[in-house]
């Protein structure tokens, strides 16, 4: 079971999304994607009204490393190698939603302008497509490297981390920096526990839970930017690309952009994550949906609702 939450700020709807799972268990939370503000949960505790245990993975990785040079190295090298790839897709993404973009806005007759599009957008999947397997190569590499060093403090950690989640009724995930959010669960190898129990997640931690990691903002500060493909995520939760801040970050006045934005993630669907959003998951299946829109393929906005 997964519960889906937009921001938390500033009307938080955690408490009710812990009221809907009903669990008698304790409750653990994964800050780590806030990185050095880890364990500054005394707000979290008195937005949902429950006490928390905090699995501190971010300070737990920091020791880590501080012990086990060599798998240090090893997650510095990914890291360099996952930036790198971003930014020579970046340099084939850009001419490429260039024109997908010119072939949504452009007037011509149907039958030939529609199939342009249309291999356009194939195009700018394909190129998604490639990255991503880019990077499930790089993640792959790394767990066959890393499986051959000995790092004993690295499993003493390990071990502590899942007895406690293994105990816990619900395991809270919050927002943050989402890559940093997604390599710290990876590193204690929490994928499969977490897929095993039921998870609240907002913002940056309900991305982490789906198969991939777009990146967007159509009126970011610093001018536009093209919507990217980050990441693999835990691929917890199917088929759908969360959008957490969706309300302002995406242009919904400009029909054919979140055209482009829907299909070109297709058939996975574009959900909304704002303030007060709430998806409710079990067993892939949508139970209820509160506050949540879907991107559809004419770029307009509909709520999400079962099928």
């Amino acid at each position: 079971m997964q519960i889906l939450l937009g921001p938390q700020n500033p009307a938080p709807n955690l408490s009710q999304a812990i009221e809907t799972i009903n669990t008698d268990g304790s409750i653990v939370v994964i800050t780590a994607g806030w990185r050095d503000s880890e364990g500054e949960t005394d707000e979290l505790r008195e937005i949902s009204g429950h006490p928390l245990e905090d699995l501190m993975l971010y300070q737990r990785a920091e020791e880590v490393f501080a012990n086990e040079p060599a798998l240090h190295d090893l997650h510095r090298e990914r890291q360099k190698k996952l930036t790198e790839l971003q930014r020579l897709y970046r340099i084939r993404l850009t001419p490429t939603i260039t024109a997908a973009r010119k072939l949504m806005k452009t007037r011509a007759e149907s039958e030939l302008l529609h199939l342009e599009q249309r291999a356009a957008i194939s195009q700018l999947r394909a190129l998604d497509s490639h990255h991503l397997r880019r990077i499930r190569g790089i993640h792959q590499k790394f767990n066959l490297q890393r499986a051959e060093l000995e790092v004993p403090r690295a499993l003493v950690q390990r071990d502590k981390v899942h007895r406690l989640v293994e105990k816990a009724g619900v395991v809270l995930i919050a927002g943050g920096h989402v890559a940093v959010l997604l390599n710290r669960i990876r590193l204690f190898g929490l994928d499969q526990l977490l897929a095993e129990k039921p998870v609240i997640a907002w913002s940056a931690g309900a991305m982490a839970m789906t198969e991939r990691i777009v990146l967007f903002h159509h009126s970011a500060p610093h001018g536009k930017r093209d919507s990217e493909l980050l990441d693999a995520g835990l691929g917890i939760v199917r088929r759908r690309v969360l959008l957490p801040h969706a309300g302002t970050r995406l242009d919904w006045r400009n029909h054919k952009r979140m055209a482009l934005f829907s299909r070109r993630f297709s058939p996975a669907t574009c959900c909304t994550l704002d303030n007060g959003s709430m998806i409710h998951i079990d067993n892939e299946q949508l139970i209820t949906s509160k506050r949540s829109s879907i991107v559809t393929r004419t770029g307009r906005k509909r709520a999400l609702t079962k099928a």
